[in-house]
């Protein structure tokens, strides 16, 4: 069984500003365009820790996402972000929510609002 639901665009739209909502990719990916209201926790450097499973788990709470809440995770295609959540299982978060298409289906609807980081584009220059 898995240790996460599979949601969608819809699910997520409806879910801004009420669940928290995490984007697992590398700043520049996120600075550069992200869901509204997510916040940047990085599966690269937890991934590279002696163990991630507790890393991002205490990236997470320092975020304030404890394993009692509900989150919904993604990257840039929800391959990412489906290796998040097998770590936040795996360190007793119960309540994650994987959203598969991630920034890849989000950004094929125009209609659906991204947000930008300003100092994304600075450092880029």
């Amino acid at each position: 069984m898995r240790a996460y639901k599979i949601v969608d665009a819809d699910y997520v739209k409806r879910e801004i500003g009420r669940m928290p909502l995490v984007d697992v990719r590398p700043p520049l990916y996120y600075n550069t365009g992200h869901i509204p209201t997510a916040v940047n926790i990085r599966l690269d450097v937890a991934a590279a820790a002696a163990d991630p499973s507790e890393s991002l788990a205490e990236m997470f709470q320092d975020n304030g996402i404890f394993p009692e809440d509900g989150v919904i995770v993604y990257c840039q295609s929800g391959i990412h972000a489906k290796i998040a959540c097998d770590y936040l299982a795996q360190a007793g978060y119960s309540q994650l929510y994987l959203y598969a298409g991630s920034m890849n289906d989000w950004t094929s609807d125009p209609a659906r609002p991204v947000e930008r980081t300003d100092q994304a584009f600075a450092r880029a220059s």
